[in-house]
């Protein structure tokens, strides 16, 4: 089973998709680590990332799964530490508007979810990677309320107006992209975070597909 979670950037899709899988037995796949690690990896080698959208880079992609925790390595080299860095997060989006790596991203998450019972996060999962999940959500929240998350995450130290502004450029840039833009995925259920708790979310999802997985058998 596939279940997919989208949404904005900072809107707790990977948080709210690691509870949900731990509650349903399932893996959770969070596609946005692979982009932040061909980011990670650009960033490492100093390249130009002007040149990013339009280059071919030699990559190879893996993802493992080490106690729970996804690992992702580029060309052998573990980029998990580094893949919540600031700097990754401002330089992923440049990422996902190549199309070699995007050919090279989606063959991963496919490869697997096609052999594993999956939650999988993103901004494109339910509506370009996987329309054919079996339960699509579509999590919103706020720029404000997560510049706030995010600014309480960093320990308060990025000014929380440049990590707003940052918020902001990403939703625009996410939004307007010409390959698989970030949309609500057609029949998603849309959910706005911004005044609920993670486990009010994560009980709302999680009722939702017992109730109609039930419906449907």
């Amino acid at each position: 089973m596939i279940i997919s979670i989208d949404g904005p950037s900072g809107s707790g899709k990977s948080t709210v998709g690691d509870a949900l899988a731990q509650k349903l037995k399932f893996v959770h796949f969070n596609s946005g680590l692979l982009y932040r690690a061909i980011a990670a990896h650009l960033l490492a080698n100093n390249e130009d990332l002007s040149k990013v959208e339009s280059s071919v880079y030699p990559i190879i992609l893996k993802t493992e799964f080490v106690g729970g925790v996804q690992h992702v390595f580029v060309n052998n080299i573990d980029y998990t530490a580094h893949l919540r860095d600031n700097q990754v997060s401002v330089a992923s989006p440049t990422v996902s508007k190549n199309i070699h790596f995007r050919r090279i991203i989606d063959n991963c998450q496919r490869a697997y979810a096609n052999n594993h019972n999956v939650v999988i996060d993103g901004r494109d999962i339910g509506s370009y990677v996987f329309p054919e999940a079996d339960f699509k959500f579509y999590l919103d929240c706020s720029p404000e309320e997560r510049a706030n998350r995010r600014y309480k995450e960093l320990k308060q130290k990025i000014d929380y107006q440049q990590i707003l502004s940052e918020i902001k450029q990403r939703d625009y840039i996410d939004k307007t992209k010409p390959i698989a833009p970030l949309v609500v995925p057609q029949g998603a259920v849309v959910i706005d975070s911004t005044y609920l708790t993670l486990n009010e979310v994560v009980d709302f999802m999680y009722n939702h597909i017992k109730t109609h997985s039930k419906a449907t058998k």
